[in-house]
């Protein structure tokens, strides 16, 4: 019996499937925005980098809010359309020519312009700029670099930047966390209670998840902080 390819070069053979968002005014009426296609190799997607220099099989991947805004093909975080969005993804390095970078290397990309400027992670290959990449902790999977994704760098770069450059520490008092329910806020309620600091989180649906907060380390939860109306005048 002849053996099976391995899976890259079965890729490879038959192409890849990807998820290709179109702006929303571009689509007629009753269409979905986004729709998956095949395509024969990843340079055949519609953004690409010309300057990438890294070809990766994608074996995870994200949903932020970003990505929601542009499956659904809205504007504002997106630098044009059609485009494969995708901030986030995880996987194995295919094609290199970059010294950084070895043919099945593990690699993670987080944030960078994947997704909004070239084609992201919404496919079952990208390419991208080597320096983009990163190797994944040694005590993660591949799987939960992804569950960490953008929001939890980001909420945890904002903490340690809070400890490390804004000096605070838990004995200073509680520590707001506004846009608790999102996903970078959620993070940010688990690490900064994890660091021993009082979480008050704020959010505009602390009825509905006032008890995951909590149990995420959050000692009060409380809603949406509305600001104060500034009197019309000269200053």
């Amino acid at each position: 019996a002849t053996p099976a390819p391995p899976p890259a070069a079965a890729a490879a053979r038959r192409g890849l499937r990807a998820l290709v968002a179109r702006s929303r005014k571009d689509v007629p009426e009753g269409e979905a925005a986004s729709s998956l296609v095949d395509v024969a190799a990843v340079s055949a997607l519609p953004r690409q980098d010309p300057k990438a220099d890294v070809e990766v099989e994608i074996s995870h991947s994200t949903l932020n809010y970003k990505d929601a805004m542009i499956v659904l093909g809205q504007k504002g975080v997106v630098r044009d359309f059609p485009i494969t969005p995708g901030i986030d993804y995880a996987g194995v390095v295919a094609r290199s020519s970059s010294p950084l970078w070895r043919e099945g290397d593990a690699v993670v990309l987080t944030g960078n312009k994947a997704g909004q400027y070239f084609d992201g992670g919404y496919a079952e290959r990208a390419t991208c700029r080597a320096e983009w990449l990163v190797a994944p902790p040694p005590a993660l999977s591949l799987a939960q670099t992804m569950v960490v994704g953008t929001a939890g760098v980001t909420a945890a770069m904002c903490v340690d930047y809070l400890q490390r450059f804004g000096e605070v520490q838990p004995s200073h008092g509680p520590v707001l966390v506004t846009g608790a329910a999102g996903g970078l806020g959620q993070v940010a309620v688990a690490l900064l209670h994890a660091r021993g600091f009082e979480v008050v989180a704020s959010t505009g649906r602390a009825e509905a998840l006032g008890d995951h907060l909590r149990a995420l380390g959050a000692s009060d939860v409380v809603g949406r902080l509305q600001p104060e109306p500034k009197p019309v005048g000269k200053h």
